[in-house]
């Protein structure tokens, strides 16, 4: 089972996965939302305390997420429409 998020006291944002608290240490113990000061050897404790299972897990949804987005965009490829048919004609209206 993962650790407790660890949440900021200045705007709540709760750091929740492996990659946010590694993301977090790495760029100075700073919120990923707001940029606040955060207690560093807090989200350090919350790091280490991963266990390997629960790493994988997290690896695993982040693959089942990324695939889902890819077929998402090739749905959204293709031959771009902007609605530019028939904007010759002239509106009667005016």
């Amino acid at each position: 089972m993962p650790p407790v998020p660890y949440e900021c006291p200045h705007c709540g944002y709760e750091i929740a996965t492996y990659s946010e608290g590694l993301e977090a240490l790495e760029s100075g113990a700073r919120c990923l939302l707001c940029g606040s000061q955060l207690q560093e050897e807090a989200l350090a404790r919350m790091v280490d305390s991963w266990s390997e299972a629960d790493l994988f897990q997290e690896g695993q949804d982040r693959a089942e997420a990324e695939a889902e987005l890819e077929d998402d965009e090739d749905l959204c490829e293709g031959i771009p429409d902007f609605g530019d048919e028939g904007e010759e004609v002239e509106d009667p209206m005016l």
